[in-house]
């Protein structure tokens, strides 16, 4: 089946870079669609291949667990994919990789994303200037934060970083599961504030997105989210990279704190049709269900 979906997150995000290319190369420049963006999780951008065409450094992403990028989706045709293959130099330079995009609401899809094959990438290789303003040019128009690209120009980790996890079960302070987590180290604890909708499970809640319910809840702040995410994927049974799983799958979502600010954290949340035959908490407490019930 020919995928549907393509993550840009370099030069693919200028619709000015992409159509001279096309023009260029004899390709239908409306042949790929950007429907809006989304995030790449446990990843960062990084200079580390030398493109002969752009004579300079080119963009990849590497493995951050705890990190992510932002980057545009774009809907490719048959004919895009061709394109796409062609400007990307795949298989010799870029290949196809299959990862899971988190979407502005939670909820993810599958897209390509291009990533330079392991045996051409390099160290830092200094990226040419227009190479660069190209880059620029996609962010703003799709209103992504530079921050990760300017880092990322100067030989820095390309990534914006998420030391935040919202839960709202047996993680919270008092939980069956949060002993466990606290060895990772949090730093902070605070009260915050998610939508969707909360179900019971018997011995533990699950989120489902979709319903502008309250959910009540804690952030979790970890010292090091790298040492802290594989025991939290761990003990939520989540696959890594936000990939869909038999219990839980791990996204980003954002949550209002206890003085009203809107933060991006990591959730684990769980598709609505493994939930049909789950009783809703309607007061999307889960300490106060526990209580009501006795339990």
């Amino acid at each position: 089946m020919i995928p549907r979906y393509s993550f840009a997150y370099g030069s693919n995000t200028d619709t000015q870079d992409w159509s001279e290319w096309c023009a260029q190369h004899g390709h239908d420049p409306t042949a790929i669609r950007p429907i809006g963006t989304g995030i790449l999780p446990d990843a960062r951008l990084a200079f580390d291949f030398f493109s002969r065409s752009r004579g300079g450094g080119a963009l990849n992403f590497q493995t951050r667990l705890g990190g992510f990028i932002e980057g545009v989706v774009l809907e490719v045709s048959a004919a895009g994919w061709h394109a796409l293959d062609q400007k990307e130099g795949t298989p010799h330079a870029y290949q196809r990789r299959t990862r899971h995009i988190i979407l502005p609401d939670g909820e993810a899809l599958e897209a390509i994303a291009y990533q330079v094959v392991p045996e051409r990438q390099q160290g830092f290789v200094a990226p040419p200037a227009a190479y660069v303003q190209a880059v620029r040019r996609g962010f703003a128009a799709h209103g992504l934060h530079p921050h990760p690209l300017e880092t990322a120009t100067l030989g820095g980790e390309g990534c914006h970083h998420l030391p935040d996890v919202f839960v709202y079960g047996t993680l919270m302070q008092g939980g069956f599961w949060h002993g466990p987590a606290a060895k990772a180290g949090i730093t902070a604890i605070t009260p915050a504030q998610a939508t969707g909708t909360l179900v019971d499970l018997g011995d533990y809640p699950a989120l489902a997105l979709g319903k502008p319910s309250p959910i009540q809840g804690e952030i979790l702040t970890f010292q090091d989210i790298a040492k802290a995410l594989p025991i939290l994927d761990e003990i939520e049974d989540a696959a890594p990279d936000g990939a869909a799983s038999f219990m839980y799958r791990r996204t980003i979502l954002t949550v209002t704190d206890q003085a009203g600010q809107h933060r991006r954290a990591w959730a684990y949340v769980m598709a609505p049709e493994k939930l049909k035959s789950a009783p809703i908490i309607t007061s999307g407490d889960w300490r106060a269900h526990q209580q009501k019930r006795g339990g």
